[in-house]
């Protein structure tokens, strides 16, 4: 299985109108909540938690990208802070075990689902011949 990143931007508000709780923000909790998950499912491993300072998202906090050599890339946007680490957590195992990243929609956790900003192909592997 190879190795899955979990980039979560660190900065992230909690909304639009509430950019921290007790000095903490929004993505730094959401970083805090999936760090447990991962680790109470055995991911920890296998998913790589990567915190980013920025995903440039900010109308639409908190973002967070899937990847891994040789699959598909996951941009998810409007993540909840407060409750949605355990539907990411949950589709970090489907991705994780899934050969090209190809989650079925219908498979994914809703919250997943709706947050789903973009989906962009695997990078190439070999380098262009000239």
């Amino acid at each position: 299985m190879t190795q899955t990143t979990l980039f979560v931007c660190s900065l992230c508000r909690f909304s639009k109108d509430e950019a921290s709780r007790d000095g903490i923000s929004g993505g730094q909790h959401l970083i805090n909540q999936l760090h447990q998950f991962l680790t109470d499912s055995g991911l920890q491993d296998v998913v790589r938690l990567e915190p980013l300072r920025c995903m440039a998202g900010c109308s639409h906090p908190c973002n967070v990208s899937l990847a891994a050599p040789g699959k598909l890339t996951f941009v998810l946007s409007q993540i909840s802070p407060t409750e949605g680490a355990k539907a990411v957590s949950a589709f970090c195992q489907q991705y994780a075990t899934s050969p090209d990243g190809k989650v079925p929609y219908s498979e994914r956790p809703n919250s997943v689902r709706e947050a789903t900003a973009f989906v962009l192909p695997p990078l190439p592997t070999d380098a262009p011949t000239r």
